[in-house]
């Protein structure tokens, strides 16, 4: 089955250039906008300037017209006067009216961008006509005006004119260019909205696909472990069920042969293909309880269980074995299934019987309205790295067990059937020695109180253990 590799050395590349793609579309979309913002400011300060320049040289054509008007009435009244048609005031106020107009004249031109060679001679010539009329020399004064002075503001006006003229061409300009801005712009908006709808689209589907390739890849991977496990789960079983299976298919096979010639040998026989019958229950009946388990199916018939008992019951077989097991349990009266109570402690037997020292040990007290039960022997112990998973099922080193129960089961049941029965189970090492705890409610507090945890209920509260519960 081929998988997607989500770090393969082409979807780098891959996946860098469209990186380095992506930055140089981002920064010439940014400089088109800046340069977009430049023109259009540049545009806009360019059309207010036009603006003021059109405005001012309107104004200082008319101020021109007026200027002129206002010499050639004081020129008429200054005439008027040496005719005596009018008073004397009334030519002076002509004359002051006409400097001041000339003086208005002055300051509109100054703020236009003219030659001095286009308006001095204007002014020099309206200087010179009021000077004249300021003299008494009417006469000269009116033929400088009719001549000179005339031509002089033709030209002026013509030159406010032609700059007039000019602001008005740039004025058309700029409001050409605001025009193509603003379509440009409009362009941009129309394009860049649906780019960055799909953009942001194209990103968040990428998203969405590279994290379902990640998943599909996560899901097959723990696909292939499961398979993997399985295979190793038929290949152990199958393995620890033929050991038993072949010692008591062959010494039945002796016996079958050879009947009951010699009663030792005989009883020996059949004591081995006991304890093998006795070790293959015992697995498939782990096998069935895990698998009830799985499934939410463990029925519990609780009554009140003589633990000691119970205990007896387990052990006794174990001591057909050869297995010596020293119990050391106080009067103790459980609320739990009998039948499942035996199965955790020949379990935990089992697993002492394996895996621990020659030296075992049973014993227990009352905490509280529990009895704390401990199977303790002096073997090796478990290893710090597996202390943490040692209730889990399939524990497995490489192809090794690591678990009573050979298949990895033993422990992982004693769990499931103490916590559903409201207890908990513990591991510890001190001393040389190997202790597995758990605890049971008692009868008294279980049929009063009715305090038996749901199945799958799996909180584990602390429990102090009994100063007597271990070898000393």
């Amino acid at each position: 089955m081929t998988r997607w590799a989500p770090s393969s050395k082409s979807d780098n590349g891959i996946h860098v250039s469209r990186q380095v793609l992506g930055a140089i579309v981002g920064a010439l979309v940014a400089l088109i906008v800046a340069a977009l913002l430049h023109v259009n400011a540049y545009a806009v300060t360019r059309f207010m300037d036009d603006s003021t320049l059109y405005a001012d040289g309107e104004a200082a054509l008319v101020s021109t017209q007026l200027s002129l008007r206002t010499l050639s009435q004081a020129v008429l009244l200054a005439e008027d006067v040496v005719l005596g048609v009018a008073d004397t005031s009334t030519a002076d106020d002509a004359l002051g009216e006409a400097d001041r107009v000339l003086d208005s004249l002055r300051n509109r031109v100054a703020n236009l961008d003219l030659d001095a060679d286009s308006y001095e001679p204007a002014f020099t010539q309206a200087d010179s006509v009021i000077a004249a009329l300021e003299r008494g020399d009417v006469t000269g004064a009116g033929s400088l005006l009719a001549t000179e002075t005339l031509d002089a503001y033709e030209s002026l006006r013509d030159s406010i004119a032609s700059s007039r003229d000019t602001s008005l061409g740039h004025l058309s300009n700029a409001e050409g260019l605001a025009r193509r801005l603003g379509t440009i712009a409009g362009f941009l908006v129309a394009l860049l909205a649906p780019a960055v709808a799909i953009l942001v689209y194209w990103r968040i589907a990428r998203r969405q696909l590279s994290n379902a390739h990640v998943q599909i890849d996560a899901r097959l991977h723990a696909e292939k472990r499961v398979v993997q496990a399985k295979d190793e789960f038929i290949a152990n079983i199958s393995h620890e069920l033929r050991t038993p299976l072949t010692s008591i298919y062959g010494f039945s096979e002796i016996l079958v042969d050879q009947g009951l010639i010699d009663p030792d040998e005989a009883h020996t026989l059949i004591s081995v293909i006991n304890g093998e019958s006795a070790e293959l229950n015992r697995m498939v009946e782990d096998l069935l309880t895990s698998a009830r388990a799985e499934a939410g199916t463990i029925a519990y018939n609780y009554t009140e269980t003589d633990l000691a008992k119970e205990t007896a019951t387990v052990v006794k077989p174990l001591e057909r074995l050869g297995v010596a097991i020293n119990v050391d349990l106080p009067p103790l009266h459980l609320w739990s299934d009998q039948l499942r109570t035996r199965q955790v402690l020949r379990n935990l037997l089992s697993n002492a019987q394996k895996w621990g020292g020659h030296d075992i040990r049973v014993s227990g007290d009352k905490v509280g309205d529990l009895a704390a039960i401990v199977v303790a022997d002096n073997g090796p112990g478990v290893p710090e790295d597996v202390v943490s998973r040692l209730f889990t099922r399939f524990i497995h080193e490489g192809d090794s067990p690591l678990t009573a129960g050979s298949i990895g089961l033993g422990l992982a049941v004693v769990k499931i059937l103490v916590t559903d029965m409201g207890g908990t189970i513990t591991y510890n090492r001190s001393d040389g020695w190997s202790r597995f705890m758990f605890t049971l409610p008692l009868a008294s507090a279980g049929m009063e109180s009715s305090r038996i945890a749901p199945p799958g209920d799996g909180a584990e509260a602390p429990v102090a253990v009994p100063a007597d519960t271990g070898p000393a």
